[in-house]
């Protein structure tokens, strides 16, 4: 079986993509032409292709090549969130989260985390232990804060989608009018 190889010819997936450059093929592309199909035997041609194109295009689970990056956010309004989403199809590994405040604080500000699924919440709406997953909270004074001040443990790697991302916030209680809070994202696309 380790020789066998499907015919090309027979396979969608080889004609679909076959003018795309590899690093151009998006994740929404594969999942297209993957989701219809099924585990069976009738199957076995194109599970096995589909195998061979998930693998030339780093759809492994390992960091995909030259992908990933630093993001900015701001929040400028009090408790409306900022939403850490990757596009339809993605999936993130995400490295370290920092925050920024415009204007050092007078007092203690809050900062929340929490895990989501556009099921939960409508974009934009404050975020709300009742419907989301509450994945962290802690107050500072401090301008700049760190992945490990956000988490206030010892930080492990999160792994976020379209369909389970980061909503991030403060309640800016005690920043000047007009201040902002910055977060810089740090991710790996694995997918």
């Amino acid at each position: 079986m380790s020789n066998y190889a499907p015919d090309p010819k027979k396979e969608r997936i080889y004609s679909d993509l076959a003018t795309i450059p590899l690093n151009e093929v998006t994740a929404e592309q594969i999942e297209t032409l993957t989701d219809p199909v099924t585990l069976s035997a009738s199957n076995q041609d194109a599970l096995i292709t589909m195998d061979i194109v998930n693998k030339a295009v780093m759809r492994d689970g390992n960091p995909m090549p030259n992908t990933g990056g630093i993001l900015s956010y701001t929040q400028s309004d009090a408790n409306i969130p900022i939403e850490i989403l990757p596009p339809k199809g993605e999936v993130w590994k995400i490295q370290g989260i920092s925050i920024i405040n415009s204007a050092s604080p007078t007092g203690t500000n809050v900062y929340y985390t929490f895990l989501s699924d556009p099921t939960q919440t409508a974009a934009g709406a404050t975020p709300s232990g009742a419907r989301e997953v509450f994945y962290s909270s802690f107050s500072s004074s401090s301008t700049l804060l760190g992945t490990e001040t956000v988490f206030e443990e010892v930080f492990q790697p999160l792994i976020i989608t379209s369909e389970m991302y980061l909503r991030m916030y403060s309640n800016m209680a005690n920043v000047a009018g007009g201040a902002t809070v910055s977060y810089k994202v740090g991710y790996l696309r694995l997918r």
